[in-house]
């Protein structure tokens, strides 16, 4: 079986659940409680020079990019891998002649995909958040490039979810290690280690540049998330294709 037909195979194993709306719905709710707080603090978080664009973007993503995004990208690992864990399918994909390595990559593409929808769906849900509160004009080329940053420092924590997703059979585990890893991104973003914890890169990657993640220069961070990215997923690869069939 060539790589495009199980590509294909994990897109149609999509519409077997709904699982992945959670890419979709996940966006949508931060930019509303995102523009709802800017419009009910609006006098407070406009004090000063403050700059009414920015102010609304720190509502949308903070929150999102500390915790949901995160979280988000380790329940979708979860369900991808789910399919092969119910029911023990993974002893009949892997006694297929199917070279072991096209699974778990296409498995990651279609991971990569969806976030990458999200990002977009986020992207103009802000576009949108601003024309409404009215926030004057809006950079759609910074923001356009700060969610694509964004999406390429998500790498890392996908392969990372998605490899603990395909090893364990208990959803507990990658769960539990996501939720870890995001709840001390909400401290060690704050601290000098914060530019070496690549967790916390997609929350700044998504910050106004006059805050925190202006001193983290975009292009390192999508570099170092990148290198992540390739030496887990050939951990993974590696790990998959000595995998034994139970």
């Amino acid at each position: 079986m060539h790589f495009i037909q199980i590509l294909q195979m994990e897109f149609r194993k999509l519409k077997r659940s709904y699982s992945w709306l959670l890419m979709f719905i996940a966006p949508l709710l931060m930019v509303a409680f995102g523009a709802y707080n800017f419009v009910r603090y609006k006098d407070v978080f406009l004090q000063g020079n403050a700059i009414p664009w920015e102010k609304l973007i720190s509502q949308i993503v903070t929150f999102y990019g500390l915790l949901l995004l995160p979280l988000s990208i380790g329940v979708l690992a979860v369900w991808l891998a789910r399919i092969e864990h119910a029911e023990n399918n993974w002893k009949y994909l892997l006694t297929l002649p199917i070279n072991r390595t096209y699974i778990y990559i296409a498995k990651t593409i279609i991971h990569i995909l969806l976030v990458g929808l999200s990002m977009m769906i986020l992207y103009v849900g802000i576009i949108i958040a601003g024309k409404l509160v009215s926030v004057g004009d809006i950079p759609y080329q910074t923001m356009f490039l700060k969610v694509l940053a964004c999406w390429v420092t998500c790498l890392p924590l996908l392969a990372i979810q998605m490899l603990l997703s395909i090893r364990f059979t208990n959803i507990g585990i990658p769960v539990g290690v996501g939720l870890a890893a995001s709840i001390a991104t909400i401290i060690i973003s704050n601290s000098a280690a914060g530019r070496y914890y690549f967790w916390s890169f997609p929350y700044f990657s998504l910050l106004p540049n006059n805050e925190k993640a202006g001193s983290i220069s975009p292009v390192y961070m999508m570099v170092f998330s990148t290198c992540v990215f390739i030496i887990v997923i050939l951990m993974g690869c590696f790990k998959f294709r000595k995998q034994e069939v139970q």
